[in-house]
């Protein structure tokens, strides 16, 4: 929750006024996405961790689905296989049509 000062009138004493912040959950889909993009090139662990927004347990439970098929670890380096950077792309376009229609 964030709170707000507003002035009531000039000179008197400031009022808190309360507003509710909305935050939308990411959905799966959202963090693959977001892992894959930013694996493109190459990453550690941590690094990925802290670009994507979760803890490590979150991290090794995506890790390890997504090892099967669209990331592959080279010496502790975490990269978007082929097939990754198709779902990143067919992502997009999905993102990019549901944007048009609302």
């Amino acid at each position: 929750m964030i709170v707000k000062l507003e002035p009531i009138e000039k000179g008197k004493l400031l009022r808190l006024k309360e507003s509710k912040v909305t935050r939308r959950r990411r959905d799966r889909r959202d963090i693959i996405v977001a892992i894959l993009k930013t694996a493109r090139n190459g990453v550690r662990k941590t690094h990925l961790m802290k670009k994507v927004g979760m803890s490590y347990s979150q991290l090794k439970l995506y890790l390890k689905v997504m090892k099967k098929a669209d990331l592959r670890e080279k010496s502790d380096i975490w990269e978007t296989t082929e097939k990754g950077f198709r779902i990143v792309e067919a992502c997009e376009i999905c993102y990019r049509l549901a944007k048009e229609i609302s």
